[in-house]
Parts: C-alpha cells; sequence; structure tokens
C-alpha cells in the first residue's frame, strides 16, 4: 500500500485492515499499518507497571503471540468509528499448542494445549492513514487461568 493510499483511507478503514491483519497472523500488514512513534499500551495491571510499548518492542511480541496460538482465532464483535478513534471490541480464541515466548511472557512457558478465549477493548488513534496509539484492555487473570498457569 502506497503512503498516499493510506492518508486517503479513514481511520475505520485502517483499523479494518489491522483487525484483519492480527486475524491472519500478519506481523508484516499489522507493521505497515503503524506510524513510525506507535505505541501500544496494554491495560491489564497497575496502570505505573506497564509503560506503553514501542512499534520496536511489539515487533517480537506479536510473532512470540501468534507461534503460542498457532490456530487462533480473533474476532471483532463490536467497532465504534470517528473520524481519528476507532473503538473494537473483539473476542480471542486459540489453543495454547506452542510454547509461550517473551516477550508475550516473562519467561517461556511449555504449551498447555488448553483453549483459551478471552475478550478485550482496543482502542485505536489514527492519524494520516496509520494508527499512531494502540490502547488494548484485556482481563489478564482470566487469561492466566484459562491457561492453568499458578501465579
Amino acid at each position: 500500500m502506497s503512503d498516499n493510499r493510506k492518508d486517503d483511507l479513514s481511520a475505520l478503514e485502517v483499523v479494518t485492515e489491522y483487525s484483519a491483519a492480527i486475524a491472519a497472523a500478519n506481523t508484516d500488514k499489522m507493521k505497515a499499518l503503524q506510524s513510525a512513534d506507535y505505541l501500544l499500551d496494554w491495560v491489564y495491571a497497575d496502570a505505573f507497571e506497564n509503560p506503553a510499548r514501542t512499534a520496536q518492542e511489539m515487533d517480537t511480541f506479536w510473532p512470540a503471540w501468534f507461534a503460542g496460538f498457532p490456530d487462533m482465532d480473533y474476532e471483532v464483535t463490536r467497532t465504534i468509528a470517528a473520524e481519528e478513534v476507532v473503538v473494537v471490541q473483539w473476542v480471542f480464541t486459540g489453543t495454547n499448542t506452542g510454547t509461550l515466548m517473551p516477550p508475550a511472557f516473562r519467561e517461556p512457558r511449555e504449551p498447555t494445549g488448553r483453549i483459551i478465549q478471552i475478550r478485550g477493548v482496543s482502542i485505536y488513534d489514527v492519524r494520516a492513514g496509520l494508527i499512531s496509539c494502540e490502547t488494548t484492555y484485556i482481563d489478564l487473570a482470566t487469561l492466566m487461568v484459562e491457561l492453568g498457569i499458578v501465579l
């Protein structure tokens, strides 16, 4: 996609393409839709413990996550869009058949074979046809319970 075409896309179109890239585990497409100063803010614990992650940090997160759940399904269940902000409610389902590696998890975790299903909400700020900030709310405790991880 050329930069000119990106500028022509609405925020909703950009996020729709990004969501499709997540569903396809297409990290190259995801990266192509992120701005150079992209940040991802995971909201799942104390706000002061979890600083936003940069695009470079996410370059290693997503491949590690997708490898842990190779049969995953990412379904968007609701979308609310404004000119520069899009809110997406989603459901992630997958069987943990791959090792969960850092940085997706702090330490490597062997596959559990368990099926997980978590809901979340992502808020996307879109500027000049690219995602500049993604704020994602997930229930980390439910994820850990479904994986059978005892903390």
